[in-house]
């Protein structure tokens, strides 16, 4: 039963922590200036197609 009691606290607590990290995360890296610009790369490709029917 012991065994029991601590296997869902400490899925309790991770879970939790998961949770709490999270959050934490958001709120920070929403209100720093790096955090409202993009990362990663940006490609931009325009494909035009004419057709003509002779």
């Amino acid at each position: 039963m012991e065994l029991m009691i601590n296997f869902i606290i400490g899925t309790i607590s991770s879970i939790l922590t998961g949770l709490l990290s999270s959050y934490i995360y958001d709120k920070i890296k929403n209100h720093l200036s790096i955090g409202s610009r993009k990362s990663g790369l940006e490609f931009e490709v325009k494909i035009n197609f004419k057709f003509h029917k002779k």
